[in-house]
């Protein structure tokens, strides 16, 4: 009788691992869900905020509750990093274990770092697509000069409009999830290079401890504010790009790889052989950030003013801490709830196609389609709105009510999108690249 394969129980031979029983990966829904409900979060807060026709007058020092909760919103792009990271994972530890099977050559390379890296630099490069044509806009309030996309600009103005270099140095969600699957592909292909460790509790526990760790240190980041502005004061775009990338104010590694690694954690314990009981104890994780934000934010002022943190220690790091634990809480939970509702691809593609739950989880599946679209649509509707309704959105129960419109509209565009599989979307062409490119992402995983 062959003992049970734990994950303190990992054979020791090439022999023992190729006799495992064949497991047959799921996908778990939950992730759709949360992914559609994120992408829904910012076609609405993009559309609010950014549309608002008095953003000039926000008092970024005394922000209403409204525009509070908007900001706080605004920054959670850690949600899209713990995402990522738990679904590459999950899909890259069924393909590594077929390696170890099939005795494939270099199979952590395989399974985690060429896939990982070559996603990692095409999401740098397409993030210089996405800030150039369609990101948001930028807004400098002590000056009140705001910068635009390319596509944004000339909407706005009517007229050709210049990118300024500083916007094309702010990074976005592409570049967090590029850097962290570029890094973090290349730490997996290290510590997972051999069969019999790449089960092992401990390997766990590094990723996890590493997380925390580069969370924990990521209020090191204020400190490196002036010298980005600094550097692109001086015109040193190298120097303000590379401290963008690790400290900057928009995604930068520090803390968003923290965020991947922990995601890394919870795709591991999913991979293998996850019990209801096991996803349980993952909450007390979460449980452990959101009183660690509850202290810090109980620390005297005083403290935090001698060190010079007192301006931005409330968002750049009390934020983070609890923002980072709540997803935690959440998402055990609805991992837990949902641990039955696993399905295989084929029974998923079955769906009838006017199903809400079905439009929505192609809604989730095509969420760089809306991700890209909705800035320069935004800006046409609301370009047509200003032409009608003169100062319509100088209101704020305005801009939110077209908010909300937004998102009818785009429900709408994926209604009958889903008609035809989404055909010509982003993801569309991306799967028939990657076919070619022979990188295609395990889409059954």
């Amino acid at each position: 009788m062959k003992p049970e394969t734990t994950s303190d129980t990992m054979p020791s031979n090439d022999n023992e691992l190729s006799e495992l029983p064949e497991r047959k990966a799921k996908r778990w829904l939950v992730f759709d869900y949360v992914r559609a409900i994120g992408i829904i979060l910012v076609i609405f807060l993009h559309s609010t905020v950014y549309h608002y026709g008095l953003l000039t007058t926000i008092n970024v020092d005394d922000l209403n509750p409204f525009f509070m909760v908007m900001y706080v919103i605004l920054n959670w792009a850690g949600l899209f990093a713990i995402i990522s990271a738990v679904v590459n994972t999950y899909s890259s530890f069924m393909r590594l274990e077929e390696n170890f099977k099939n005795k494939v050559k270099n199979p952590a390379w395989k399974a985690f770092g060429r896939r990982w890296i070559f996603l990692g630099v095409f999401f740098l490069l397409l993030n210089f697509l996405y800030t150039f044509l369609v990101s948001p806009l930028n807004m400098n309030f002590d000056t009140n000069e705001i910068s635009y996309s390319f596509l944004s600009g000339l909407i706005r103005n009517g007229q050709f409009y210049q990118v300024s270099a500083e916007k094309m140095l702010y990074g976005s969600v592409f570049t967090m999830l590029g850097w962290n699957l570029i890094i973090m592909g290349l730490v997996f292909t290290l510590i997972f290079r051999k069969a019999e460790n790449y089960k092992k509790k401990n390997r766990r526990i590094i990723v996890l401890i590493l997380g925390i760790i580069i969370i924990l240190v990521s209020f090191l980041r204020i400190y490196l504010y002036d010298d980005f502005a600094n550097a692109v004061q001086d015109g040193n775009y190298f120097v303000a790009y590379l401290i963008d990338v690790f400290a900057g104010n928009y995604f930068p590694i520090l803390p968003y790889l923290g965020f991947g690694f922990i995601g890394v954690y919870f795709g591991m314990v999913l991979a293998d052989n996850p019990t209801k009981k096991r996803i349980g104890r993952l909450i007390w994780i979460g449980v452990g950030w959101l009183l660690a934000a509850v202290i810090a934010f109980l620390i005297p002022d005083s403290i935090y003013e001698y060190l010079g943190l007192l301006d931005d220690i409330f968002f750049d790091y009390i934020i983070v801490m609890f923002e980072i634990g709540f997803f935690i809480v959440v998402g055990s939970i609805l991992i837990r709830f949902t641990f039955d509702k696993r399905v295989d691809k084929n029974d998923l593609l079955k769906k009838d196609k006017k199903k809400f739950s079905t439009i929505f989880l192609r809604f989730s599946r095509n969420s760089l389609t809306f991700f890209f679209l909705e800035r320069p649509i935004s800006e046409l509707i609301t370009k047509l709105l200003n032409v009608l309704i003169p100062g319509w959105n100088n209101y704020v129960w305005t801009s939110i009510l077209y908010g909300l419109f937004m998102v009818l509209f785009w429900f709408l565009i994926a209604f009958l999108w889903n008609m035809v599989d989404f055909k010509g979307s982003f993801e569309w062409l991306l799967s028939k690249f990657f076919k070619f490119a022979r990188y295609q992402t395990d889409k059954e995983y």
